[in-house]
């Protein structure tokens, strides 16, 4: 914890120096870029119908947030850059789309072998003024067994312009790597060991979510989630309980807050708690915190995440923690160099309710080195070498490993 607190001070000193200037005005094109490309790279208006940009614009003003002024502003701006033929938008036209990517890793631990690790098709659109929806559908691992599955399928009811209950299956809002897994917005091939086994990407869950934002002044915005869900359950770790159906009918509840200052910083901390067992006898806690920055030398992107879960008999509570802090930049629109150090601290030797020693100890370090290129805005190249060191509690092993990704947006 130690660690992550020196870490958020000085990235908030070095942001707020760096990006602590006098507003400027900005033309449609910068601003789409500011708010859109904050979390990804900005599409090219060409790479969506000028019947397609109303509607994506508006399902993105929340997580952009957006004012009404500027959601009109971009709107119009990728209207008319899109070369449309058509000059009236409704915005209720369905958009259809989705991503596959094809990997191959090496390490002394696995297989070396080729895997279409997702196929993933999703549908979002505007079935009313105030109502949306999405969907996304995915094949994974080749679509073998239980490897296909729905992701996520949700309607969005805005009862204001700024604030909306979304209903359905839904990625938990717990920190913010798991709305980066798309592989174009995940700039290395793995995933953070903590995001992985406590964030447990791609966390997904039935429930009720109310969300929305406020605006500060003309420089920061506030934004919330606040959820009950189902909750996760049994299994041999956290990871391995996942569930979409209920095991114990009783609900979990969470919220996440997010603060963005001038669109360059965005700092959030996160909760979630419920009971995990069959019987609801004993309760998961979690708690984290996540950091995002853009500067000019680098963007930066960095979570922590604590985790304390309830034993039956005199087995003690497990106790799990870990981090990561990463670092980017994109070179010439095409290359991409990104550098991740993590730390995974996972104690759970809970004998019953499936809580399995083996699959809950985990005392280990990642440093991630990868390089994407991008020939297009949809399509990535990827390589990444990752150094496993293993703590004071397991035994040092040889687990290196490299990896290669081809990941397309369509």
């Amino acid at each position: 914890m130690r660690i992550w607190v020196r870490f958020l001070v000085l990235f908030i000193v070095v942001g707020t120096s760096v990006i602590g200037g006098d507003a400027f005005a900005l033309s449609s094109k910068n601003l789409y870029e500011l708010k859109c490309g904050r979390c990804h790279v900005a599409f090219e208006p060409s790479e969506f119908t000028a019947q397609e940009w109303p509607g994506i614009v508006r399902s993105m003003k929340a997580q952009a947030a957006l004012t009404a002024s500027e959601t009109q502003e971009i709107t119009e701006y990728l209207v008319n850059a899109s070369q449309g033929e058509d000059s009236e938008h409704s915005g209720n036209r369905p958009s259809f789309g989705g991503y596959l990517y094809t990997e191959y890793f090496q390490s002394p631990k696995k297989i070396k072998n080729f895997d279409i690790h997702y196929l993933a098709f999703h549908i979002s659109g505007w079935a009313s003024d105030n109502i949306s929806y999405f969907g996304e559908f995915e094949l994974e691992h080749g679509g073998k067994g239980e490897d296909t599955f729905v992701e996520q399928a949700f309607l969005d009811w805005w009862v204001r312009p700024t604030t909306a209950v979304k209903i359905g299956a839904m990625l938990t809002p717990f920190n913010r790597f798991d709305e980066f897994h798309d592989p174009l917005m995940n700039y290395l091939i793995t995933r953070p060991q903590v995001s992985r086994e406590l964030g447990v990407s791609a966390w997904k869950e039935v429930g009720v979510d109310l969300h929305g934002y406020f605006n500060i002044a003309d420089t920061g915005v506030l934004s919330y989630d606040l959820y009950t869900i189902n909750g996760l359950g049994e299994g041999d770790n956290l990871r391995k309980s996942r569930q979409y159906r209920d095991n114990n009918e009783s609900r979990a509840f969470g919220g996440r807050v997010n603060y963005v200052f001038k669109d360059m910083l965005e700092a959030g901390a996160s909760m979630y708690q419920g009971a995990w067992d069959d019987e609801a006898d004993y309760n998961l806690s979690m708690f984290g915190a996540h950091l995002m920055m853009q500067t000019p030398f680098a963007e930066i992107f960095g979570e922590y995440t604590q985790a304390t879960s309830e034993n039956p008999g005199d087995v003690g509570d497990g106790e799990m923690s870990g981090y990561f802090i990463q670092a980017s930049r994109l070179f010439n629109g095409a290359y991409r160099p990104t550098v991740r150090y993590g730390m995974l601290d996972y104690l759970d030797e809970g004998d019953k309710r499936g809580r399995d020693s083996d699959n809950g100890n985990k005392d280990l370090t990642e440093l991630a080195l990868g390089l994407s290129y991008y020939p297009t805005s949809k399509v990535a190249f990827k390589f990444e070498y990752t150094i496993f060191t293993e703590g004071d509690r397991m035994e040092e092993v040889d687990n290196n490993q490299i990896g290669l990704q081809a990941a397309v947006k369509f």
